[in-house]
């Protein structure tokens, strides 16, 4: 059986529309591994999800049904555990001579932010939650990262070796410059670049060349993007400047601040999720941050253990 074949295996597995004797392979493997039943603390679940994720998409080609999100399933570990199956298949699968890279991943816990000093003295910012994926080839002929959540990049010039991001099928090229990426949620993608000059391109198709300034917003599920002008320098030195947030959704916001300050915070009616809000979070206690956001949108909220539900 070739890594395509294991691929599609899983994704009918992911489907629902696995034969028995399929689900059976994977169901098998998931009970001979019984430390993959362990359960984790929901701060470090997002983490693990994070690492195998980017594992296996570092070592394939393999995309999931659009319709189901691995990162977000609430079968999750099951989905880990045939994840990391395939992984282990695929790197025994190489053939001889042309090994795939290791990859290390790099992540900040929910509420601890990470700066992170590349081979190359290039530095890279990781929000709390993020994560960057990083072969041990970088900087022999180029310097290629992937990344889930929000990092900013603070690029070495060098002509010779071009910086790329990938997130999903977004990829961000640089040479040399300071940008960030965001990824909030499995829907939207953000480029914003504070110096330099970045070209963006969804799925091989080009998309924009940013310069310092300017905002590049790609929804995946209307498969189109907007361009904005922002404060690039206010947006990206969050872990300087605190929080900004220019004309973003409400969800957007209240999954930073949930990752910030490691507290889970809901938005229990619909009609607040897109709500948008230009506000600046700066130094405030979870409390103090919440009370502005309710004054400045309008909504109610509450405690309930330690979550915050907003209605």
């Amino acid at each position: 059986m070739n890594i395509q074949q294991l691929g599609d295996v899983l994704q009918r597995y992911l489907a629902g529309a696995a034969s028995d004797e399929e689900k059976k392979l994977v169901e098998q493997w998931q009970q001979e591994r019984p430390e993959d039943h362990v359960t984790l603390d929901p701060q470090h679940r997002r983490a693990v999800e994070e690492r195998l994720w980017q594992s296996f998409t570092a070592r394939t080609d393999w995309q999931p049904p659009p319709a189901r999100t691995i990162l977000f399933s609430r079968k999750w570990q099951a989905y880990a555990a045939a994840v990391t199956l395939l992984v282990a298949c695929a790197f025994w699968l190489q053939p001889t001579g042309r090994r795939t890279p290791a990859m290390q991943t790099i992540a900040a816990l929910p509420g601890s932010h990470k700066k992170v000093t590349l081979p190359d003295s290039s530095v890279a910012h990781l929000f709390p939650g993020a994560t960057i994926t990083v072969p041990e080839d970088y900087n022999d002929h180029d310097r290629r990262i992937a990344l889930s959540g929000r990092v900013f990049f603070e690029v070495k010039p060098d002509q010779a070796r071009p910086f790329q991001v990938s997130s999903g099928k977004m990829v961000t090229r640089v040479l040399g410059t300071s940008f960030e990426v965001s990824t909030p949620d499995s829907l939207h993608t953000s480029v914003t670049v504070r110096s330099g000059k970045v070209g963006v391109q969804y799925d091989g198709r080009p998309l924009a060349e940013l310069l310092p300034g300017k905002r590049l917003r790609f929804h995946t599920q209307h498969n189109d993007f907007t361009i904005d002008d922002v404060n690039a320098a206010q947006l990206c030195e969050w872990w300087n400047n605190g929080m900004v947030f220019h004309q973003a959704p409400l969800a957007e916001v209240v999954q930073s601040l949930s990752d910030w300050y490691n507290v889970p915070i809901v938005i229990s009616q619909a009609k607040w999720r897109q709500e948008t809000v230009t506000i600046r979070i700066r130094r405030q206690s979870c409390d103090d941050a919440m009370a502005l956001l309710s004054a400045t949108l309008g909504f109610r909220y509450k405690k309930d253990n330690r979550r915050i539900i907003i209605y």
